[in-house]
């Protein structure tokens, strides 16, 4: 392991650095979440650091076209975070329901079998004539 103050190399076993003496925390894990909000509107840009930092007639705005069909979120993520997130969506799907399996009906299975006999036929019709010649 390396430490993170005087840089120096030692065993894993230890909890704190024998150089430095800083204590060490292994397996730290977190999210961080952070959101910035940029609008352009006739020639003029804001930056903000939150929705509510937003002036109130373009906020309204903003949250109008942001609940589109058209709008979406983007996820920045570590491997670790992504590993997360896929865990998160697994979940979600498993608890939906599956859709039904849609079964061929009448009119269709009696195509099926016809369309099988002609290919049936088609191969015994060439067969019979190469074997004639």
């Amino acid at each position: 392991m390396t430490c993170p103050r005087c840089h120096a190399d030692f065993e894993t076993r230890s909890s704190s650095c024998p150089e430095c003496g800083v204590r060490l925390v292994r397996n730290v894990s977190g999210v961080m979440k952070t959101s910035a909000v940029m609008i352009a509107v006739a020639g003029e840009q804001g930056f903000y650091r939150s929705v509510q930092e937003v002036p109130e007639p373009l906020r309204s705005q903003l949250i109008e076209t942001t609940s589109s069909a058209n709008s979406g979120t983007i996820v920045i993520a570590d491997r670790a975070g992504k590993d997360q997130i896929t865990q998160v969506m697994g979940r979600r799907e498993q608890g939906s329901t599956p859709e039904p399996r849609v079964r061929p009906g009448p009119n269709r299975l009696w195509l099926l079998v016809i369309g099988a006999l002609l290919i049936l036929a088609a191969a015994s019709l060439i067969w019979f004539v190469f074997t004639k010649v």
